[in-house]
C-alpha cells in the first residue's frame, strides 16, 4: 500500500504530509550543503586554545599601551611644571639682567657686600629650554651667608646651585678682640646659581638663544 496515493494527496491530511516530507527533504539538503559552516560554529579544543592565548596576548599589549600612556602624562606633567617654573621672558623680563638683579637684591637685603658679580651666562638645552648661569663671590660671617642662601630658596622662578665654594678667610696676625679671645673669621664664599628657562625658540648654531 503506498503511502501517499494520488487520493490521498487530494485530502488535508495529505497534503500536510507531503509538505511536511518536502520540508524534512529541505533540511537535510540544507544541512548537507552548510555543514562545512555549522562545523565552524561548535570550534574544536585547539582553535578553542589558539583564541584564548590570542586572547592573552591582546590584554598584555593593552596593559603595556596602558603603562605607556602613564609614562607620556607623567613627562608631560613635568614638561608643564617645568614651564611653569622655569624664567620666562614675557613673564619675568630678560634674563640676562634679571637673574643679576635678583643676585644683587637678594645681598642688599642682607647687607652681604659682593666682591664680584659676572654677567649671566646663556646656554641652550634644547629648542624649548636654556639655562642661564652667573658667578659670584663674597665676604661674610657664617650667619649672613645661610640667610643668603635661604634668600636663595625664595626667588622665583627657581634658581638652583651649580657650585659653590666655602672657606675661611686669612687670619691676618694680632687678630684678637680686646679681651684676648680670637676673633673669628669671616668665610670666602664664591659661588654659581643657575635658573632654567623656556621660550620655545630654536637653537642658533653656536648653540645661544636667538
Amino acid at each position: 500500500m503506498k503511502l501517499l496515493s494520488s487520493d490521498t494527496l487530494k485530502t488535508p491530511r495529505g497534503k500536510l504530509l507531503a509538505a511536511l516530507a518536502a520540508l524534512f527533504i529541505s533540511w537535510l539538503f540544507l544541512l548537507w550543503h552548510f555543514s562545512g559552516a555549522l562545523s565552524g560554529l561548535l570550534p574544536d579544543s585547539d582553535r578553542i586554545s589558539a583564541t584564548e592565548n590570542a586572547l592573552r596576548k591582546l590584554r598584555q599589549e593593552n596593559r603595556l599601551l596602558r603603562d605607556k600612556e602613564r609614562e607620556i602624562e607623567t613627562l608631560r606633567k613635568r614638561y608643564a611644571e617645568r614651564i611653569a617654573t622655569g624664567w620666562q621672558e614675557s613673564r619675568d623680563g630678560a634674563v640676562e639682567t634679571g637673574l643679576r638683579s635678583a643676585i644683587q637684591q637678594a645681598a642688599h637685603e642682607l647687607n652681604l657686600q659682593l666682591n664680584s658679580l659676572g654677567s649671566v651666562r646663556v646656554s641652550r638645552i634644547n629648542p624649548q629650554f636654556y639655562y642661564a648661569e652667573i658667578d659670584f663671590s663674597a665676604t661674610a660671617p657664617l650667619e649672613t651667608i645661610i640667610k643668603f642662601f635661604a634668600r636663595i630658596e625664595e626667588i622665583r622662578p627657581v634658581l638652583s646651585w651649580r657650585r659653590f665654594d666655602l672657606r675661611p678667610e686669612r687670619m691676618r696676625p694680632g687678630s684678637s678682640g680686646s679681651d684676648g679671645n680670637v676673633t673669628i673669621p669671616d668665610l670666602m664664599f664664591n659661588g654659581s646659581i643657575r635658573v632654567i628657562g623656556y621660550d620655545g625658540e630654536p637653537a642658533t648654531a653656536t648653540g645661544g638663544r636667538k
